[in-house]
């Protein structure tokens, strides 16, 4: 995920919606294996064109959609259609200000069309990072500091932003009023992992290569449903999950109808915050966290931790905690560059199935003997 956001939830884990939380899942809703989760995106054709509305697109923006329509190039732009809201299809030259972006179009190898990126630092792709070595792909840099010459100078077909907060203010809006089409993506916002996931149909439909998104979100989708029907029948007992790590004597939690809460609770495990709900996370003292952590028996996410010592280092009262004495901490850092590039930021939003796996060999490792965590590692 590139961009300040990424650092942002690094330290406050994740900015999360609401949805039901706190019950086991039930495996009966995965029957037919294969997930269907709502989220913020709809695409529907229509006559000449397919219609995007994107509901809620950042964060406190309730009731707010936006509206696209996806014209062949090669097609009259349908009459009852503003060309302010048309996109022309396939486009050819795209602008990505997340890593998440670049791993959707990574996944349906349609890399080329990526002209310039967000944090070159914060990449982990190797085809990315080499595109940006030789130039190929700019920096255009992050919101609040926009090359804007630069992006002009790209000719986007269509740049691909994310708002944090309302962005009518922002660079990116004053982008859109030079004729650059800016498209605001809310995937991060998505508390399912299967509705982020969800997004490739957009990048599919975007790239013409609606098929293969379609048939990569269909096996991910099964494969995840396969993963919580299993945990659901097979785990005997759901381990207490505590997540995060204290940030300047502050401890941001995500409540438990969160994305993270969702994956703890597919994999089995309790999140100790299971009860709390709401729509960011949470401000609490770190001494009424470390109490309610002193029965937790896994600890996931400590911020940006390589190690242990780098815990106790930021914070001498984590060495007391029994799940750090007892060495059970891990964190999603296993697949970084040299740079910082984190591939858990990137690929995991088109393999949520591979996340939940990492997470169940975490909390149930007796269900995945043998299983080698792809995101994740031990923290020694």
């Amino acid at each position: 995920m590139s961009r300040i956001l990424q650092l942002i939830i690094a330290i406050l884990l994740l900015f999360c919606s609401c949805r039901r939380g706190g019950n086991p899942p039930d495996a009966g809703q995965y029957a037919d294996k294969t997930v269907k989760a709502e989220g913020r995106l709809k695409l529907e054709k229509v006559e000449g064109a397919t219609r995007v509305t994107i509901r809620d697109p950042w964060q406190n923006s309730a009731g707010r959609e936006l509206v696209w329509y996806l014209v062949p190039r090669d097609s009259a732009v349908p009459g009852d259609i503003r060309e302010d809201q048309t996109i022309r299809v396939p486009v050819s030259r795209m602008v990505c200000m997340s890593t998440t972006h670049i791993a959707m179009l990574r996944a349906l190898d349609a890399g080329s069309v990526i002209v310039g990126i967000s944090g070159s630092s914060l990449v982990y792709d190797s085809l990315i990072l080499e595109g940006i070595k030789s130039g190929r792909i700019e920096d255009v840099g992050y919101e609040g500091n926009l090359n804007r010459e630069l992006i002009i100078s790209l000719n986007p077909d269509l740049l691909m932003a994310y708002g944090v907060a309302d962005p009518s203010s922002g660079s990116t809006a004053r982008l859109a009023d030079t004729g650059v089409k800016v498209l605001y993506n809310a995937d991060y916002l998505e508390e399912h992992p299967l509705a982020r996931c969800g997004w490739l149909s957009l990048f599919g439909l975007l790239t013409g290569k609606e098929a293969l998104a379609d048939s990569i979100v269909r096996s991910v989708s099964e494969a995840y449903g396969e993963l919580v029907a299993m945990v659901s029948s097979s785990a005997a007992a759901r381990p207490s999950v505590l997540l995060g790590a204290p940030w300047e004597d502050v401890w941001y939690i995500s409540p438990g109808n969160s994305y993270m809460g969702r994956l703890i609770e597919d994999a089995g495990g309790h999140y100790i915050y299971s009860d709390m709900s709401g729509a960011h996370s949470v401000p609490l003292s770190v001494e009424s966290v470390f109490r309610k952590a002193a029965e937790a028996d896994i600890w996931i996410n400590p911020g940006t931790a390589d190690m242990l010592s780098e815990i106790v280092a930021s914070d001498q009262r984590m060495a007391a905690l029994p799940l750090f004495t007892g060495g059970r901490v891990w964190n999603n850092r296993k697949r970084i560059t040299p740079g910082g590039g984190n591939d858990y930021w990137e690929s995991a939003v088109v393999r949520p199935d591979l996340l939940l796996s990492d997470l169940v060999s975490i909390i149930h490792p007796e269900l995945l003997p043998g299983y080698v965590q792809y995101y994740y590692r031990k923290l020694e």
